[in-house]
């Protein structure tokens, strides 16, 4: 029991860490007791995205705790439907009464500040450390998150897209090339391709025999591909050069897969 106990202090510690100045953009944030990101532009315009990876399935639970229970982030990876709920057994019901909520929860990608945290993975070249990066001022970062399925039902990810961009034109563009290669699109400034994951998954739920783990999009992913060559220069200085040239690709350090938190936080 205190072996738990003192595992999740250690938690909660560390997010205090990371929201309080991890990175030069926050050395002067004085973390806070409510483990809430100190915000130092406009509030009313400022939201926080964050890309966790984690290196088994019990960690990531521990991270989603952290950010829907504690932080009230919502939550577009790992997907899964509130405790409770009932799908429908029609899919006209369940487009009509279902899906423009859900399409609402994932997110349109845009945020004003995001920060990563790779160190859980090995990487074909760089980026598995812990970085922060700002939009340009007055402006927005526009993300696509994105897997490939290797099967589904049980879903399983063998490649997960994650690119950042200053102009959604690009990033809705990007979501569109990752739809024509297969990918279920989780997160993108184009609705309708929210909304067709969603169709997606109740198909599966449908076609497997109606069992509700078909519905769900744990996380899992066998690799991470991250592009971040469109807004390479507002990366740390020593991550510049090595994002310009490619996209960082990330691999599990232990076992099959890594598991990804991507949550969105609005102030």
């Amino acid at each position: 029991m205190l072996k738990k106990f003192t595992s999740f202090v250690a938690i909660i510690l560390s997010f205090v860490m990371l929201f309080g100045g991890v990175h030069s953009a926050l050395a002067d944030t004085t973390p806070t007791p409510t483990l809430a990101p100190t915000i130092t532009s406009n509030p009313a315009q400022t939201t926080l995205g964050i890309t966790t990876i984690y290196s088994t399935p019990e960690q990531q639970q521990k991270g989603v705790t952290v950010y829907d229970d504690i932080l009230n982030y919502g939550i577009a990876v790992p997907f899964k439907l509130p405790p409770g709920f009932q799908i429908p057994a029609s899919k006209k019901i369940f487009e009509k009464n279902v899906v423009p909520k859900l399409v609402d929860a994932l997110g349109d990608g845009s945020v004003t500040k995001a920060w990563f945290d790779f160190q859980a993975a090995n990487t074909a070249t760089a980026g598995n450390k812990l970085f922060t990066v700002d939009a340009p001022l007055g402006g927005k970062l526009y993300s696509v998150v994105a897997g490939k399925p290797a099967q589904q039902c049980p879903l399983e990810i063998e490649d997960t897209q994650i690119a950042f961009f200053t102009d959604a034109t690009k990033a809705s563009a990007k979501a569109q090339e990752l739809d024509t290669q297969g990918y279920f699109i989780y997160v993108s400034p184009v609705k309708e391709l929210r909304k067709k994951v969603l169709d997606s998954l109740y198909n599966q739920y449908r076609n497997g025999k109606k069992n509700a783990t078909c519905f769900l999009v744990n996380g899992a992913t066998q690799k991470i591909t991250v592009n971040f060559q469109d807004i390479f220069t507002l990366l740390p200085p020593d991550l510049q050069q090595p994002a310009r040239e490619n996209p960082f690709v990330l691999f599990p350090k232990l076992g099959k897969n890594l598991y990804i938190v991507n949550a969105r936080q609005s102030a």
